[in-house]
């Protein structure tokens, strides 16, 4: 496989911390790079390296970046894309859905402003041939760039994430609704390389899941920072790892590398063993080391509601086959809250109603739903914030909860972590009457203890996550509540918090997407959908055969809204065509064309054949051993695919025109 680009010798330095020494990485056509370290030690910098808005620093031997040149060929040439976290507003300024891709391409924006004003001049009766001239220029310029493809591109994406109304303000939306424009603008985008950073972050379960259907049949290399370890088990084909400033490159899945980690771990510590037989006063040194988814057919769309119905049978059997899986636990723990029949919801918009549930000593919960369906909502009202419509919540005396948000907590930018930790003084106390020694505590969380006295102001953004998570985890309380505790942490930051909450002794609510955490942390789930919740006495990974069922349903409800409405448009083209006159006469069809009329179905019908043979296949693939030639093997099922339902598609498309005219 050719390669798209290599960086040689790169050293970068920020604030007297050292991100990259001498580090070296090759990126190939197609790659799928998980890219994976600390937060603070690079990863963000390195797209700013690839993307050139970060200059390395000067160096001996001199930084190298060969990127390919394509001969000529544009879609062989490096190119890069890079989709941020967040959406970051240019100041002044507040664009509609529609005109906010053009921020990220400036010279089909210069041509798009410049045919604004001539169109408008035009339209306005100005028809000097000048001006039709360039008009004419502008148009051709705007084609040769590529721009009515990609503007096509991207609002086809914008539509498939359920935004339709693209003349809304982009600041007026949520966060997870601008999330869905940086994936529309990632995944339309025509440069070959595409830098994702948390590409999951703020979004639904649901959306994460077409989202890794369209990375997967995408062509596109691409390098993606995430913490979702789903996400990078089934996408990624490649590991980079910054690790003391070099970029460890492994080929392989996310859970080889881990298992590779798990191996090479096992292989240190034997070495280890043997060292210290001869070198025991060096044992303690050595013990330092690292531990490491269309176009539907109309035969589908005729069979809809079978399919619905089937769906729904699916859902039914797999929630009972769930149940069944799960013994009652019959706990008779202490119940810490308790929600009789509560309904809560804003003005005209009712969020959810009748919901009973409660809270036990020792429970540790899974909150989860679709975005804006009030879960962060149901938080509030467990708290005591608000009050619930109808119905009451009930809670223990004197009971103490602690509620972490979304937003961090403003740190003081000019204090140090030893300031923020200890308060001034060498001891840490800890939930359980438990204390620590400050350094000790700072270590814990992955810094090195010579930065506790380093000011804030100096830490990444991720550093300071993981020093906020280190100060909430310091509360005691019997509830602890989590909003999203996930969202840009890294993997290893994540697995401290994984292990904290797996030992906290009290009650845990946590809502997040990110499923390994909620598969390694909870013991029961919370499913708010439809304005009421259901309750299952397990973890998530007993949960989520129901889940894939509850996703499926949700997309069988929006499928029958769009066919409605198609429908209804439908209708009406045809009552205005019946009502308006008409002079022309029904051409006959030639004898070529009845004999087309009978075999059309024929090949319709192959060709489904096929392509249910297809899908199967692609249903069945195997990710856990994948290998470039298995990902080649993916990539021409994907193809296929798509070849035959646009063929499908054309079929359907003549019959229609055939028989309206026979």
């Amino acid at each position: 496989m050719s390669l798209l680009c290599t960086l040689k010798h790169l050293n970068l330095s920020f604030a007297g911390k050292t991100l990259f020494q001498d580090a070296t990485l090759s990126i190939a056509f197609k790659d799928r790079i998980g890219l994976l370290g600390l937060n603070g030690k690079g990863k963000s910098s390195l797209f700013k390296v690839l993307t050139e808005t970060v200059k390395p620093d000067i160096s001996t031997p001199p930084f190298q970046f060969d990127k390919a040149k394509g001969e000529g060929d544009l879609e062989k040439a490096f190119s890069v894309f890079l989709v941020p976290q967040e959406i970051q507003f240019q100041e002044n300024t507040n664009p509609s859905i529609k005109e906010f891709i053009f921020d990220f391409y400036p010279d089909i924006k210069k041509i798009h402003d410049e045919l604004e004003k001539v169109n408008a001049k035009i339209t306005g009766g100005d028809n000097n041939p000048s001006l039709i001239n360039s008009q004419k220029d502008l148009l051709e310029k705007y084609e040769h760039l590529g721009g009515w493809q990609l503007i096509q591109n991207y609002e086809s994406y914008l539509r498939y994430f359920g935004l339709n109304d693209h003349d809304k303000f982009v600041r007026d939306l949520s966060g997870g609704e601008q999330k869905k424009i940086l994936l529309s603008l990632g995944l339309s985008t025509p440069y070959n390389l595409v830098l994702w950073d948390e590409p999951t972050n703020h979004l639904d379960l649901e959306t994460i899941k077409v989202f890794e259907e369209e990375m997967m049949n995408s062509q596109k290399t691409f390098l993606v920072i995430s913490h979702d370890r789903y996400l990078l088990s089934k996408l990624c084909s490649k590991i980079f790892h910054i690790n003391r400033g070099k970029v460890e490159s492994f080929k392989g899945s996310y859970e080889d590398y881990l298992a590779y980690l798990v191996e090479s771990e096992q292989v240190r510590k034997a070495q280890l063993q043997r060292l210290s037989n001869s070198l025991r006063r060096e044992t303690d040194w050595m013990r330092q080391g690292i531990k490491a988814r269309g176009t539907r057919s109309k035969k589908r769309v005729e069979n809809f509601h079978d399919l619905r119905k089937s769906i729904s049978d699916l859902k039914d059997r797999t929630k009972k086959e769930v149940q069944l899986s799960i013994n009652s636990s019959n706990r008779k723990t202490k119940i810490l809250m308790d929600a009789e029949t509560i309904a809560y919801g804003y003005k005209n918009k009712e969020l959810f109603s009748n919901v009973t549930l409660n809270v036990c000593k020792g429970d540790k919960i899974g909150l989860i739903g679709r975005n804006g369906v009030g879960k962060s909502t149901l938080l509030h009202l467990l708290r005591g914030e608000f009050e619930p419509l109808a119905g009451k919540i009930k809670r223990a005396d004197n009971l103490r909860i602690q509620y972490f948000s979304q937003n961090r907590d403003e740190l003081n930018p000019e204090k140090t972590p030893w300031e923020i930790l200890g308060d001034g003084i060498d001891t840490v106390f800890l939930p359980g009457d438990k204390k620590m020694h400050v350094n000790a505590y700072f270590e814990s969380f992955l810094f090195n203890k010579e930065e506790i006295h380093r000011p804030l102001k100096t830490f990444s953004g991720g550093e300071r996550n993981r020093l906020q998570m280190a100060i909430n985890l310091m509360k005691d309380a019997d509830v602890w509540i989590f909003d999203e505790p996930t969202n840009d942490l890294d993997l290893e930051t994540l697995n401290i918090l994984e292990t904290k909450l797996s030992e906290f002794g009290g009650s845990l609510i946590i809502i997040s997407h990110d499923r390994s955490f909620l598969s390694n942390v909870t013991n029961k789930i919370w499913l708010l959908d439809k304005k009421t919740i259901e309750v299952f006495e397990a973890g998530y990974e007993q949960v989520e055969p129901y889940l894939e069922a509850v996703a499926m349903d949700h997309i069988i409800d929006e499928s029958a809204q769009n066919e409605e409405i198609n429908s209804a448009s439908v209708e009406v083209q045809v009552e205005n065509v019946q009502t308006e006159p008409t002079q022309q006469t029904k051409e006959k069809l030639s004898n070529k064309e009845k004999e087309r009329l009978k075999i059309i179905p024929m090949e319709i019908d192959i060709l489904e054949r096929e392509l249910a043979n297809v899908e199967k296949n692609i249903a069945n693939f195997d990710f856990s051993i994948m290998d470039e030639k298995r990902g080649q093997d993916f990539a021409a099922l994907g193809d296929r695919q798509q070849l035959i339902e646009t063929k499908v598609l054309e079929l359907y498309e003549e019959l229609d025109d055939l028989t309206l005219r026979s």
